[in-house]
């Protein structure tokens, strides 16, 4: 009798440990098995907290450790005043080139996070990721920042799901999704011609250097609001550089400018804590450069900024949504990016995001 009860109390444990385990696959294709929902969380880079933070009130709990870059952000501020805790939370390193295998495995993370290219180890580093997956930890991959408009929702979904928040995930994908089909029909609906845009990525941050979106990143965004991005015809990857005499030849229609709160007093400025006033002033010294003041753009007065960040992050709709209306003022009259960002901020996120992230500088 007692061989029979041990018996049945093994296979009781043995189908609630399978009830457990989670088999998903990744946005590179890889099978990714875990034994049970993830707790503890390796992140390779710092900025997903705020990705986290959609799927969880409080992202701080569920980090096992993590690369250093958010610290360095103004948003850090933020999430320590609401989650104290996060100033105890293991550093592993502050990009690929630091990251410390032996700190990551001693955190004993359920799973590691990783992009399959940024700041922090990505799908090149095989060494770390060889390493992890000998400790025991499994590592998925997420991408918001080389193939967002195609990787986007599959990341969430993957996180969704090893984290045991698909519920939440799912509600995420379906704010995404409406922006994105609402976007889409309206385009299909006027069959509109498509203005030339280019997008000076960092705005203002270095000298007769431009940075852009090429072939993936930004670009499918500016797509599928109805306009051309100049640089995807010559920029082979998902960022590179544009020269001066390219960007004049091109004489875009529209010209976006991004930025961040770091670049003050160097560059373009959005986002966390930035005023309009202090955005447009800030665009208004960039596009005063006896070259850049000559675009058919600036001349027309078809200026505009973005938060630096959406060209990494799962808000990126909301920078679709923006160059949509810009694009086609007429026919987006009722579409409001800052009304999506508000939405955002009611419904996924506990650490709201305050300040500029689209302007105009009219």
């Amino acid at each position: 009798m007692r061989h029979l009860m041990t018996a049945c109390l093994l296979l009781l444990s043995s189908n609630f440990l399978s009830a457990q385990q989670i088999v998903t696959k990744d946005v590179l294709g890889r099978t990714i098995t875990l034994k049970k929902p993830a707790t503890r969380v390796l992140l390779g880079e710092g900025r997903d907290l705020i990705t986290l933070n959609i799927l969880d009130a409080n992202p701080v709990k569920l980090i096992a450790s993590w690369s250093a870059d958010f610290k360095k952000g103004s948003e850090y501020a933020d999430y320590k005043a609401a989650f104290p805790a996060i100033d105890k939370v293991p550093i592993v390193g502050t990009n690929a080139e630091t990251f410390s295998v032996e700190k990551a495995i001693a955190s004993k993370p359920d799973v590691a996070i990783f992009s399959i290219k940024g700041h922090g180890p990505g799908q090149t580093h095989k060494e770390i990721i060889a390493a992890l997956q000998s400790a025991g930890i499994p590592v998925v991959f997420i991408d918001f920042r080389t193939d967002p408009f195609k990787n986007t929702i599959p990341s969430m979904r993957v996180l969704g799901k090893i984290l045991n928040r698909e519920k939440r995930a799912n509600e995420f994908i379906a704010f995404y999704e409406f922006r994105k089909k609402r976007i889409f029909d309206r385009l299909v609906k006027f069959k509109l011609a498509r203005p030339t845009v280019f997008i000076d990525m960092k705005a203002g941050t270095t000298e007769n250097q431009f940075s852009t979106a090429g072939k993936g990143n930004l670009t499918p965004f500016v797509t599928l609001a109805g306009a051309k991005n100049i640089g995807e015809d010559v920029i082979p990857g998902p960022l590179g550089q544009l020269n001066l005499e390219y960007i004049l030849t091109a004489n875009p229609k529209i010209y976006i400018a991004t930025g961040v709160d770091a670049f003050r007093g160097r560059g373009v400025v959005l986002g966390k804590d930035i005023s309009a006033a202090e955005a447009r002033e800030s665009i208004a010294k960039r596009v005063a450069d006896p070259v850049i003041s000559e675009l058919t753009a600036v001349k027309t007065g078809k200026v505009y900024g973005l938060w630096h960040f959406f060209y990494a992050s799962p808000f990126n709709i909301l920078a679709a949504e923006a160059i949509a209306k810009w694009s086609h003022p007429n026919q987006f009259k009722d579409v409001s990016p800052e009304a999506s960002l508000k939405e955002l901020n009611q419904k996924f996120l506990s650490v709201p995001m305050t300040g500029t992230y689209f302007i105009s500088l009219k």
